[in-house]
């Protein structure tokens, strides 16, 4: 009776203190997310939740196989009530996620559940779970007021990412069809799938960089490797948008500062960043009155390369005040957030 009283009393301590871990929620996600941003890893998505007091109610009342309460003190041992989920392209991101979050908190706990499978010889559910907090000397500004409090990241493939929510959906959420042979191979044939594809996506992106590399050593024989001008850069610009009017020729020097301060200091760099595939999507979702000229949709190009970075790194490049502002509504149109 007293263990059960102790439960219920801990679901009403996280009722009363839900405001808390909601902002718990935002503060350490939009840490995380930017964490990440800075690393500049491309990720597909970084979502974040807050477990319901009912969810939570479940989880403390789990019961050892002696009878008794898993959680004898569920708001400090249930490290889940705070999530956050990373979904990369991927899995090498994963790593690299992984340890652009690590370094800025306190890591208590890894669990690889890709190694997990593979040394048991299944095929099922992979990815990364780390258990972190933030005290000490590991406390991300913003997050001050939730040192202390354990939360739990999941960082998973896009494809990984699939699976796991139709299996959540279809083995956990509906127990009538737990235990049916069918599912289960269904699922398992679709994880050694989901392992596959990632691996021969791996494949493509090593290819792809060696590729990129042997063209920057062809560029560097040719001097592309030096470092850019405003007048290589509008020639390399013209070359990749014919169908866009040049600029003035002034503004090529403010473009080179816009594309130096995204780290890109040479012809080749220039031509690997400036994506041509991507003019259609930038050019549709922008939805432009008038077609643009070179320097401004190279500015967009940008910011759909490097996101919230761009914004960041080139919003102090001007006089116009309200360049910030400007571009993160450019930025929510190429995201499609714009109604």
């Amino acid at each position: 009776m007293r263990s059960t009283t102790s439960m219920h009393n801990s679901v009403e301590e996280y009722r009363a203190r839900w405001d808390h871990f909601i902002a718990a929620t935002a503060a350490l996600s939009s840490a995380v997310e930017k964490f990440v941003s800075d690393a500049d890893i491309d990720v597909d998505a970084v979502e974040a939740r807050t477990k319901s007091v009912e969810s939570a109610a479940g989880k403390f009342a789990r019961l050892r196989p002696d009878g008794s309460l898993e959680f004898t003190d569920p708001l400090a041992e249930v490290t889940d009530l705070v999530g956050i989920r990373v979904i990369t392209y991927l899995t090498s991101d994963i790593d690299r996620v992984a340890d652009a979050i690590s370094k800025h908190f306190v890591l208590l706990k890894t669990i690889d559940k890709s190694s997990l499978a593979q040394e048991s010889g299944v095929f099922g559910y992979a990815g990364r779970h780390l258990i972190l907090s933030a005290d000490g000397d590991r406390v991300p500004a913003g997050c001050e007021k939730f040192t202390g409090l354990g939360f739990e990241v999941q960082i998973r493939t896009v494809l990984q990412h699939a699976w796991a929510e139709i299996e959540h959906d279809i083995r956990f959420k509906n127990s009538r069809t737990q235990g049916s042979p069918t599912i289960d191979r269904a699922f398992t044939l679709a994880a050694g799938l989901i392992e596959l594809a990632d691996a021969q996506f791996e494949l493509a992106d090593r290819h792809h960089k060696e590729k990129i590399a042997e063209l920057r050593a062809a560029d560097a024989a040719r001097g592309m490797d030096l470092q850019l001008t405003a007048d290589q850069l509008r020639t390399i610009v013209t070359d990749l948008l014919p169908d866009y009017t040049p600029s003035r020729s002034g503004h090529y020097e403010w473009l080179l500062t816009l594309v130096n301060a995204n780290g890109i200091t040479t012809g080749a760099e220039l031509e690997e960043a400036l994506d041509p595939a991507r003019v259609e999507y930038v050019t549709a979702a922008m939805d432009y009155q008038y077609r643009p000229g070179q320097v401004r949709m190279v500015d967009d190009l940008l910011l759909d390369r490097f996101g919230e970075a761009h914004i960041a790194r080139t919003s102090s490049l001007t006089t116009e005040r309200d360049r910030p502002g400007k571009l993160r509504y450019r930025l929510s149109k190429l995201q499609g957030q714009s109604g």
